[in-house]
């Protein structure tokens, strides 16, 4: 199933088998949505139809995709390494039945191995653990690899203790939110195991590509719109008594700690908007100040930029928490971007890739490489 023109190709499994013919040749269309900060999704479309006995319909009546079935699409371009862009569990099914002749399409719905922690909802005391800790250990309990940055806060019992209300991936959601950390779980490039992640998001790894606007030839995507957001940074301060030696607190966070993705940060110093957070649940001066960076790192995200790639000339497959180089658009938002959504469609017209990219800074940094490999 491969796309010429791009050199983009794809492979689906269904619970590690190979698609049988009937499949294969029934699919329509296949959309994978790839996110920073959702679970991934796909979408695949095929067509069904009664069969010729009138026995019943094709594929429907096979139950080929039934509960949590294991659904794995992987994708090539040209000749770099296969790389799994979901390993999934089925989640829904539906069919529009139409008496017309090939209009009839059965829809599968799948989600990534984060649904199975989705599952139970617990309330569930985690004494004298601290995040990092805690989200290893669900990880482990799914039997996830775990790519975790450890956290400090780890109180004793008797003063706080982290109480889980809601399903495990709900819980280290909330978790990852309040230490300005992701939480999602991926297939490992390197292994092919299923990692849950736990940290920061990488703003130190080196771009998949380089997405060029208004370049000529070069150019490489069919639409690009950028916005900025000059209200959506700012700064948050919490104050309050600690639990341990009732000392007040002060805290305060005025600029983002994130690596800037550019030469001028996105949170203004000047006539700044302030935050005053409260009922944090928390009851230590380090815990609020973890929070209220967390909120302005949060905050500082407020370049984005949406567009459709061309495949044919970008040449890689985008994927969400990585970086990609733009130029083209101007010294002041050219430069280094984070790739919070990709939403990739097959067809037999072939791959295409809707993107929106994220940055927490303008300018350029002074570091960025705008050299296509080729």
């Amino acid at each position: 199933m491969a796309d010429a023109s791009s050199a983009i190709s794809y492979t689906l499994s269904v619970d590690g088998a190979a698609l049988s013919e009937e499949l294969s040749s029934a699919i329509q269309q296949v959309e994978v949505e790839d996110h920073a900060e959702l679970a991934a999704i796909l979408r695949l479309r095929l067509a069904v139809a009664v069969r010729p006995d009138g026995s019943g319909w094709t594929i429907v009546d096979d139950a080929t995709f039934a509960r949590f079935t294991r659904i794995r699409l992987d994708v090539k371009a040209g000749s770099s390494q296969s790389q799994t862009l979901i390993d999934g569990h089925v989640i829904e099914t539906s069919v529009s039945f139409s008496p017309q002749p090939g209009k009839s399409v059965l829809t599968v719905v799948a989600m990534d191995g984060s649904v199975l922690m989705n599952l139970e909802e617990k309330v569930k005391r985690w004494p004298g653990t601290a995040d990092g800790d805690i989200a290893t250990t669900i990880f482990g309990d799914y039997g996830f690899a775990a790519e975790v940055k450890a956290t400090p806060q780890a109180h004793d019992e008797e003063q706080q203790t982290t109480i889980q209300r809601g399903t495990d991936i709900q819980f280290l959601q909330y978790l990852a939110r309040r230490n300005g950390y992701e939480c999602y779980v991926e297939t490992d490039p390197q292994s092919g195991e299923t990692k849950g992640h736990f940290h920061p998001p990488d703003v130190q790894q080196t771009p998949l590509g380089v997405i060029s606007v208004n370049l000529g030839e070069a150019t490489n995507v069919d639409s690009f719109q950028l916005r900025h957001d000059h209200f959506r940074p700012l700064h948050a301060k919490v104050k309050g008594v600690e639990i341990e030696d009732a000392s007040e607190q002060d805290i305060a966070a005025e600029g983002a700690s994130l690596q800037l993705l550019g030469s001028t940060a996105t949170v203004p110093s000047d006539k700044p908007r302030l935050m005053l957070v409260s009922q944090t649940g928390l009851g230590y001066g380090g815990d609020w100040q973890t929070l209220t960076q967390a909120i302005v790192d949060r905050s500082s995200w407020a370049v984005t930029a949406d567009g459709e790639l061309n495949t044919a000339t970008f040449g890689n497959v985008l994927r969400a928490k990585r970086l990609v180089s733009v130029r083209g658009i101007g010294r002041l938002y050219s430069g280094t971007y984070y790739v919070q959504r990709v939403l990739h469609t097959f067809t037999s017209e072939g791959h295409k890739q809707r993107f929106t990219l994220r940055r927490n800074a303008t300018g350029l940094a002074g570091n960025e490489s705008f050299q296509e490999e080729r």
